[in-house]
């Protein structure tokens, strides 16, 4: 029979697990790091969280990101040095101006509650105010960041989009080979769709999901830039004379995108997927070379 920790013991398991993530994901809001700890099953809120955060001096975004910067590029794994980039962006390049977490932060936590509700619930049934209710704020504080639900979907729709292009992108320089490279792309794409994150699983599946011409414009506008990235990839393949680099692209995207329907833990990883797309892809075209 398995006994359970003392709470002492236990508390320094979950500080511990908490420093951890802010280690690899330091660009996470406390809501988004506690649902994280409780799918371990290690109980903590989010301001559980943020005590243990400054306890550490971790407490904001930047603070966490200069911490792991301290440890230089070279001991960085691609996943850190794509979150932090993500942070740099979102504060303009810089680290240390002052007093520019909170709204930061307020509007990742929106975000993140924001994909929860609307993938339990669908967007139609979803309004601001179940999103303020499960945020803990006044729907005032919503429409503060956000205009309208829709502004919202695509500002979640977009950080999704642009928090996989990242990954992608900060893992393509660790090769130069046409082929490698797209299976790395494959790797990190899948890795993302089958992740659990509800921000880059909610964007796989968002698109089609709207009859509104303006929505439709405004998610595509996205998946475009995204897109781009395989195109890239794509023409720079060593391919036969007569092949459509286009519909070989779409053709790609599908079976990647489709992943996340089928996909089960404990089978394929993403990159055995990848690399069995890749090779299903690329031996018929050898042999026409």
């Amino acid at each position: 029979m398995t006994k359970t920790p003392p709470p002492a013991t236990r508390r320094q398991e979950v500080e511990r697990a908490v420093l951890r993530h802010a280690h690899d994901h330091p660009e996470w809001g406390q809501a988004r790091v506690a649902e994280a700890m409780v799918k371990k099953g290690l109980k903590v809120s989010a301001a559980g969280v943020r005590w243990i955060w400054q306890r550490h001096g971790l407490e904001t975004a930047a603070k966490r990101a200069a911490a792991l910067k301290k440890l230089g590029q070279a001991r960085l794994n691609a996943a850190q040095k794509a979150a932090l980039g993500r942070i740099d962006a979102r504060r303009g390049g810089s680290l240390d101006g002052p007093g520019n977490d909170g709204p930061l932060l307020a509007r990742e936590h929106l975000l993140a509650v924001a994909v929860r509700e609307f993938s339990r619930k669908g967007f139609a049934r979803t309004s601001i105010r179940d999103i303020a209710q499960a945020a803990g704020l006044q729907p005032g504080s919503v429409y503060y960041h956000f205009p309208s639900k829709d502004e919202l979907f695509v500002a979640a729709h977009s950080a999704g989009m642009r928090e996989v292009a990242c990954a992608v992108e900060t893992a393509l320089a660790a090769s130069r080979d046409p082929w490698a490279r797209l299976e790395i792309a494959c790797t990190v794409h899948i890795q993302h769709l089958v992740s659990g994150n509800d921000l880059t699983v909610w964007t796989g599946a968002s698109l089609f999901l709207f009859n509104s011409p303006e929505m439709q414009r405004q998610l595509r506008a996205e998946r475009d830039r995204f897109e781009a990235l395989y195109r890239r990839l794509i023409e720079a393949l060593p391919l036969p004379a007569g092949i459509d680099r286009n519909l070989l692209r779409l053709q790609l995207l599908g079976a990647l995108n489709w992943t996340r329907t089928w996909y089960r833990p404990g089978k394929r990883t993403p990159a055995e997927i990848a690399r069995h797309l890749v090779k299903v892809l690329r031996e018929p075209l050898d042999l026409r070379s």
